[in-house]
């Protein structure tokens, strides 16, 4: 010991009576002295936290009467390890005993002495119940941290401020493939390859600049089996009691399902289901990126409409399948003819959709249809049944036609249907007067609605002559539209337009009450009057024609006085909407004709199948009886096999005795055209039977 340290000690030992006293009289720690297990002296504070006082203490009690029985072995132990000179001092807890029975935390610190010239023991004590609360309080909730960080079945791990591991959970285990054992004090450079990990500590430090959250995707593989997954990391740093950074916690979330299903969704949002083509919804983004690019760039963009001809009578006479598999294979022709950077879609139905960016001109789109016009041309294979079809193409180009891809889309529509009017496979450039037909059929759409409130239709009847008596012992009524400012709407313009909006069903009854009418006042006059009625396939689905039967029965009028006209397409139709209302026909006995036949597809089987009355052949056929040899043929045969059937045929637009002539001696049973009447109001009708006309001989 130094001369300052000796000096020092010595006046401390003079002082020593005062410093003892000071110590022994502190309100804050217990002092004891103990000797032969017994108390012999203890300070005001000491007796004060057992509940008694220092006489009742240094009376004969010992340790043992201030300890729970249950670290009664701990206290005995440790007082005589000091006894027997095997510790001189000892530092324990224990859990000490009042007089009430409560219990307390308490710490203690012994040192062996001599007093009196006998062993003894003088310690302190200290009452450390709250600080133990506390640490409990500390040590159950890092416990339920623990086992909640635990269960959570993301991985999660913890770094300290250099960003090394301090902790991470069972499945951070798992996806690391290491563990905790393994993982603490490591670094990412330790467990990750080099390239990964700077990107992780770059991604830490960044966050230990910042402070704060930090929240990212990437792609990492999951070291149990390799695979690869989208995840996202959250992490956050945290403090140190003196408020220094402490490190980062972690927790990483796999996305990979949720990107799979974000990926489906939006396949499914933007791609048709059947072909695998963008639909309508990318069409219209990919249109509006090639429209600016086309701006920037200074050059055209080419957009073609495609619609399949005869598409719906493949669907409707093979069924839905065959017709699903015939878009498959157009879509898979149509794609084979394009560039890379051009796009074609199915926008609905039989309806396809081709962007072409960058081409020199509007002949280059021209030589894209025709290309598609040949392939879509060729017989389709279809569960080895060969389909013919074929394509009508409109043509619209950016910057000539329009500048946005609304008026494309519609000028390219407007110009497909031009090319079906045209004769249907082939192509067709869109032009101005096309958007002022289109606006005709739009306004013939709303005209066609108030005309049915206003009741601006009519019905006119076209004779049908027995060719054998030559009187009309059969009429086709054909409905008429009296526009109060358009004069006379063609048939064949205003019917498909009522067939697109719904209202065919209301024409086909108003003209279904009017055949009936007149057909009841002829019937009254003569029998075996018929009136003939062009039914819809339209009709047949959502026309509600199949009540006609049930009024027939409640008007108390015979059902053969209605023969329903009907084309090839619908005889092939399988439907059951169909199907049931042909044959309920047949079983209330009206008659069912095969309208414009032999130009359809001809399915000789369904005429048996039906019950088939008549055919009535198409005017196509007749108008080069005279002159075309093959005609000729065609109608004779028609009528042999007609007969041979059991079916009655009549021609249609017989305009010249010759045709009229050849028909009779082919054995042909009704005609009808503008030789004999054309189609008449119903008054003009009747006054027309009642100079029962005849059809005049060749002799005459």
């Amino acid at each position: 010991m130094s001369q300052e340290g000796q000096a020092l000690f010595q006046s401390l030992l003079s002082e020593a009576d005062a410093l003892l006293q000071g110590l022994c009289s502190n309100a804050l720690t217990g002092v004891y002295v103990i000797q032969d297990n017994r108390f012999v002296y203890v300070n005001d504070k000491l007796a004060e936290m057992f509940g008694y006082t220092p006489s009742e203490l240094c009376g004969g009690m010992g340790p043992a009467s201030l300890t729970s029985p249950r670290d009664h072995a701990l206290v005995s132990r440790e007082i005589d390890r000091r006894d027997k000179g095997e510790a001189r001092a000892s530092f324990y807890h224990f859990l000490g005993l009042r007089r009430d029975g409560s219990q307390f935390d308490a710490e203690v610190f012994g040192v062996s002495v001599q007093y009196h010239g006998a062993p003894a023991i003088i310690g302190l004590l200290q009452d450390v119940s709250e600080r133990c609360r506390a640490e409990r309080e500390v040590a159950n909730q890092l416990q339920f941290i623990t086992r909640l960080v635990d269960t959570i079945p993301s991985p999660v791990f913890y770094k300290d401020e250099t960003g090394r591991y301090i902790g991470c959970n069972s499945a951070f285990e798992q996806f690391i493939g290491l563990s905790r054992d393994q993982l603490l004090g490591r670094s990412v450079y330790d467990i990750s390859p080099c390239d990964l990990a700077d990107k992780y500590h770059a991604a830490d430090q960044a966050l230990f600049d910042a402070r704060g959250t930090q929240t990212y995707e990437a792609s990492v593989v999951y070291a149990a089996d390799g695979s690869r997954h989208d995840v996202v990391f959250y992490k956050a740093t945290f403090d140190k009691a003196d408020g220094t950074l402490g490190g980062l916690v972690g927790l990483i979330l796999d996305i990979s399902d949720r990107k799979r299903m974000e990926q489906a969704i939006w396949h499914e949002a933007n791609y048709d289901a059947l072909t695998g083509l963008p639909n309508l919804r990318l069409l219209r983004d990919r249109l509006a990126e090639e429209l600016l690019r086309s701006e920037r760039q200074d050059c055209s963009l080419a957009l073609l409409f495609i619609d399949l001809d005869r598409f719906k009578e493949v669907n409707d006479t093979l069924g839905h399948h065959v017709g699903d598999e015939l878009l498959i294979q157009a879509a898979r022709l149509i794609s084979t003819v394009l560039r890379a950077s051009d796009t074609v879609s199915r926008i609905g139905g039989d309806e396809f959709v081709i962007i072409l960016p960058n081409v020199a001109d509007a002949s280059a789109a021209g030589v894209v249809a025709q290309k598609i016009l040949t392939l879509l041309s060729r017989p389709f294979d279809l569960g080895g049944r060969l389909v013919h079809v074929s394509a009508s193409i409109g043509i619209a180009v950016y910057p000539q036609d329009g500048l946005d891809s609304g008026s494309l889309l519609s000028y390219a529509d407007q110009a497909m249907y031009a090319a079906k009017a045209q004769g249907k496979n082939a192509f067709c450039y869109f032009t101005p007067s096309m958007q002022v037909q289109a606006q005709r059929r739009l306004g013939l759409g709303s005209d066609l609605r108030l005309a049915v409130r206003e009741g601006q239709f009519d019905v006119h009847y076209q004779p049908i002559v027995d060719l054998a008596s030559g009187k009309a012992t059969r009429a086709e009524a054909l409905l008429r539209w009296r526009h109060p400012t358009r004069g006379m709407v063609p048939p064949d313009e205003f019917i498909p337009i009522a067939e697109e909006i719904g209202l065919i069903g209301t024409l086909g009854n108003q003209v279904f009450h009017h055949a009936l009418d007149l057909a009841a006042w002829w019937h009254a006059r003569q029998h075996g009057i018929k009136i003939s009625i062009n039914v819809s396939p339209r009709q047949f689905i959502g026309g509600n024609c199949g009540a006609w039967v049930e009024y027939l029965k409640r008007a108390a009028l015979p059902p053969s006085l209605i023969a329903v006209e009907i084309t090839e397409t619908l005889l092939l139709d399988e439907r059951p909407a169909v199907v049931e209302t042909l044959h309920e026909f047949r079983r209330a006995g009206m008659t069912v004709s095969i309208d414009d036949f032999g130009t359809g597809y001809s399915a000789l089987s369904y005429l048996k199948k039906f019950d088939i009355d008549a055919l009535k052949i198409d005017r196509s056929f007749i108008s080069m009886l005279e002159t075309d040899s093959s005609d000729q043929a065609i109608v004779e045969a028609v009528i042999a096999m007609a007969h041979k059937l059991g079916l009655r045929v009549v021609a249609e637009g017989v305009e010249t005795q010759a045709q009229c002539d050849l028909l009779r001696a082919a054995g042909c049973d009704y005609a009808q055209g503008y030789l004999f009447a054309r189609p008449m109001p119903r008054a003009d009708f009747v006054d027309w039977l009642s100079l029962e006309q005849t059809v005049p001989s060749h002799e005459e």
